[in-house]
């Protein structure tokens, strides 16, 4: 071989070892680190409170991205459901579901009447 043939080689066997390092770096990190982590986070999510679980949501660190989904839907359990008010309406128009049941009732004044399919009050 001669010497212009070693030169060429010299790059790519740099690239080929530094590639490798970090590679082996990052294996490391993730079975030393991320997967011991997540393992701990795990049991911790079982036993977490609702306050806590909801600050950890907000954040949104988790080691995994099973642990994310599991905090996710715990965090989903720990939001209650938001109560239903009355804005004092006609109960006719204000839970009115279109397309479903329809009262017997006609409901109207002198100007208007209620679609009870679409629930929009309509000219007469």
């Amino acid at each position: 071989m001669d010497e212009e043939s070693l030169r060429f080689w010299i790059i790519p066997m740099v690239c080929v070892v530094v590639v490798a390092i970090i590679f082996g770096a990052s294996l490391d990190y993730r079975y030393n680190v991320v997967y011991p982590n997540a393992a701990i986070e795990k049991e911790m999510l079982k036993t977490i409170t609702c306050p806590e679980i909801l600050e950890k949501q907000k954040t949104g660190r988790y080691w995994s991205s099973e642990n994310a989904l599991v905090g996710a839907e715990k965090a989903l359990a720990c939001i209650p459901a938001p109560a239903e008010k009355s804005t004092g309406g006609n109960p006719y128009v204000e839970f009115c579901t279109p397309g479903g049941f329809a009262p017997v009732k006609i409901i109207e004044n002198s100007t208007h009447s209620f679609n009870h399919d679409t629930c929009i009050w309509d000219l007469k």
